[in-house]
C-alpha cells in the first residue's frame, strides 16, 4: 500500500467513525421540536427516537417537554 492509499484509507476510517458516533447522539431540542412550537410533545419524542422516558421528564404537567425539561432529561440519561 502506497502512502496516498494509506492516507485515503485512514481518512475514510476516521470519517466512518465520526458518522457512527454522531448517530448515537440524541437530537438537539430544535431538531426534536419538529413543528417549531417551542416544546417537544409525545409524538415528536417518539419520532425522534429518544430513549428517555417522556412521562418521567415532563415535570410541569403541561403534557410537553420544554427546553429545560428536555435538557435535564438528556443530562440525566448521560450521567
Amino acid at each position: 500500500m502506497n502512502k496516498t492509499q494509506l492516507i485515503v484509507a485512514a481518512a475514510a476510517a476516521l470519517l466512518a467513525s465520526s458518522v457512527a458516533f454522531a448517530a448515537d447522539e440524541p437530537p438537539k431540542f430544535e431538531v426534536a421540536d419538529k413543528n417549531g412550537d417551542g416544546v417537544v410533545d409525545a409524538a415528536e419524542h417518539k419520532a425522534a427516537g429518544l430513549q428517555f422516558d417522556f412521562g418521567n421528564n415532563e415535570t410541569d404537567g403541561d403534557g410537553t417537554l420544554n427546553k429545560d425539561e428536555y435538557q435535564a432529561a438528556l443530562d440525566a440519561e448521560c450521567a
